[in-house]
């Protein structure tokens, strides 16, 4: 692969992508946005008030046709990921795509293969990894300054029951489309647990609920079958335990809360903003310097900026340089929370504990 050093980029979905990934794309001095495509939901012209020049298309075959590029950033549904990624891969361009990076691991597992044939990068948008607080918690943890971890408690709980009551879900609310929590946001934790660990997740329990399954409004009714809260409980092939809950409906949430319980001591995160330890004495803060977002992004941009954009300044290196650069979240990454994912489902619909086979079906 020759080693670029001006990164030309498409980006494919305009929601998150055009209101995220282009503007904070563009703010690095070593990626060009070339284009932008939609998948169904049609262009929105606000999203693209500060992309002079940028070229948008209504069908993202077309951006991959028609533009020279070198990178593609899928951010549309999951039940297109592997369609997207396949095609992208197979024209010789590396791959950002947002998590989950499938529907299932055969479709995963597929592109980890292709990838491998055709010789290009494959990276998933795991960007919580980024924020300079969890690398503290990875680094804490390598340092073996909690001794060998034995439990970790993991959970989030938010005040969205008034917005889940009264707004359209669309796809998000659809199992089939690759919608509900797991997928958004439970990814996101098990790639968390697996990344600061350095394990692998061996056995799981779980449980799934949709709390709000209907919602009617001006357009009619809609039914809805992907989850809105999960309990997860399991193990790591270390034998360390781990407990992942999750709940979107609530009235008051109170945001997220990690614990990690070691043979030495003892890590408490709250909200991505306050980290303290203790070694058997009361805890003490770890103060970590903040990122701030450039003035000039918008919402939502600003609240992803302090992860989405040294994710991005990563893959630039890797690609540029050819390292191979541990932080970053790969479609190998992918795979793994992937696997993951069809045991936690498996284990919901069974009702029983589920091993996790990562033997690769391809």
């Amino acid at each position: 692969m020759s080693r670029l050093q001006n990164i030309k980029i498409g980006i494919v979905g305009t929601g998150f992508g055009a209101e995220v990934h282009a503007p904070i794309f563009s703010l690095h001095p070593g990626f060009e946005v070339r284009g932008i495509a939609s998948v169904h939901r049609g262009i929105r012209k606000r999203s693209f008030k500060s992309l002079d020049g940028l070229a948008v298309y209504d069908d993202w075959i077309r951006l991959l046709n028609d533009e020279e590029l070198d990178l593609i950033t899928i951010a549309s549904a999951p039940m297109l990921h592997s369609e997207m990624a396949l095609t992208a891969i197979r024209k010789g361009l590396h791959v950002l795509c947002e998590k989950p990076l499938g529907m299932n691991a055969d479709e995963t597992s597929m592109m980890l293969k292709e990838l491998g044939e055709k010789g290009v990068h494959g990276y998933v948008n795991f960007q919580w990894r980024m924020l300079p607080i969890r690398r503290k918690i990875k680094q804490i943890i390598e340092n073996g300054e909690l001794g060998a971890v034995r439990h970790i408690k993991y959970q989030g709980s938010f005040s969205a029951n008034q917005q889940l009551q009264n707004q359209y879900r669309g796809w998000e609310g659809k199992k089939e489309s690759g919608g509900g929590f797991l997928f958004a946001v439970g990814s996101h934790m098990l790639d968390s647990l697996m990344w600061w660990t350095g394990g692998t997740i061996a056995q799981v329990y779980a449980d799934l609920r949709t709390w709000v399954p209907f919602f009617k409004g001006s357009q009619g009714e809609e039914a809805r079958d992907a989850d809105d809260a999960f309990s997860i409980m399991g193990h790591f092939e270390s034998g360390a335990s781990f407990i992942v809950d999750f709940l979107a409906p609530g009235v008051n949430g109170t945001g997220w809360n990690l614990e990690i319980y070691g043979t030495r001591g003892t890590l408490v995160m709250k909200n991505d903003r306050t980290l303290e330890i203790g070694f058997g004495e009361g805890f003490k803060e770890i103060l970590l310097e903040q990122i701030e977002p450039p003035s000039q992004l918008d919402i939502p941009a600003k609240l992803y900026y302090s992860g989405f954009y040294p994710m991005i300044d990563f893959i630039h290196q890797s690609i540029t340089t050819g390292e191979s650069i541990p932080i970053i979240p790969t479609f190998e990454d992918g795979h793994r929370v992937q696997t993951v994912l069809d045991a936690i489902f498996e284990s919901a619909e069974k009702q029983a504990r589920v091993t996790v086979n990562y033997a690769n079906p391809c």
